[in-house]
């Protein structure tokens, strides 16, 4: 499968969960928060909202609920529609990274982390790498991190090089 028919199966798949998920359609990419830390992740619920994304946000332990018409929280995720997703926060706490990058899903993960070998910072200058990396985890470095990426998403060429990126794994 080319790269072409990639993407637009993942915009098809990712408009269908939106729609299952009641996140408006009018937000582009979908994003999943996996991240370990439970505070973590609830102080950041407040600034997704202001983000023309739409975001899936797995905490342990919790109940589905529909935070606002961007943001659902969940305590099961469905492997069988990883490939929906457009990108993936993470911390260094992530084993199964691989199954994430197969699914062409970009990682948006701590920089300082045991998966250097397979991880490297996007450049769309030279269209090389296939992940963006936040500096500590706390939420400002994160959420700074996720607008970079949605400003790369922005620029279909860039967004296709991306993605072509994490496909390969380079």
């Amino acid at each position: 499968m080319n790269i072409t028919s990639v993407l637009a199966e993942k915009k098809e798949n990712s408009l269908k969960l939106k729609k299952a998920l009641g996140i408006l359609l009018k937000f582009k990419p979908l994003g999943l928060i996996q991240l370990n830390d439970t505070e973590l992740t609830k102080s950041l619920l407040k600034w997704l909202k202001s983000l023309p994304a739409g975001f899936v946000v797995y905490i342990k332990d919790q109940k589905t609920e529909i935070i606002t018409n961007n943001t659902v929280i969940t305590w099961e995720l469905d492997k069988s529609v990883l490939s929906w997703f457009d990108f993936i926060v993470c911390d260094d706490n992530i084993n199964d990274i691989e199954l994430y990058i197969e699914k062409g899903i970009t990682p948006i993960a701590l920089r300082k982390n045991h998966l250097s070998a397979k991880l490297s910072e996007f450049n769309p200058l030279k269209n090389e790498g296939n992940s963006f990396f936040y500096e500590s985890l706390n939420k400002w470095d994160i959420f700074y991190t996720i607008v970079r990426y949605m400003e790369n998403y922005k620029f279909p060429f860039d967004n296709k090089n991306l993605v072509k990126n994490v496909l390969s794994n380079k």
